[in-house]
């Protein structure tokens, strides 16, 4: 009987380091397809700045017309899906207009969702 509990300890202790392994590698994955994301959302703020000459005072400008767009009267087409807005571990992506839309900074916090951290949850930046 108690080679079985034993044996029974062993599996579980296993099976526990074994998902935390595939866990790790899931998100690893993930902050990597996360910068193909971000490089998505880079290429549609430079084509709006392409069109309309500056860069968009925020995300939400690349899926709807802002008012200056609409008042410029330049025909508005959705330069990516709000879904896309957002990284793949549910967050928004956090975007910061500067020097009078001239620049930004394109960040996600990683996995964790907090500043800071290694790996997956390692924050990422893009600047034009």
């Amino acid at each position: 009987m108690i080679e079985i509990i034993v044996v029974i300890v062993l599996i579980s202790l296993v099976f526990g380091v074994v998902a935390r392994g595939v866990f790790s590698k899931g998100e690893e994955a993930k902050a990597k397809l996360n910068l193909a994301r971000m490089e998505k959302v880079k290429s549609a703020l430079n084509q709006y700045r392409f069109e309309y000459g500056t860069y968009p005072a925020s995300l939400q400008d690349l899926v709807r017309p802002s008012g200056d767009v609409q008042k410029s009267g330049k025909l508005f087409v959705k330069l990516v899906d709000e879904d896309e807005l957002r990284d793949l571990f549910g967050s928004d992506f956090i975007y910061k207009s500067e020097n009078d839309n001239r620049s930004y900074t394109l960040t996600t916090l990683g996995a964790d969702g907090k500043t800071g951290g290694e790996g997956a949850d390692q924050d990422v930046t893009m600047r034009p």
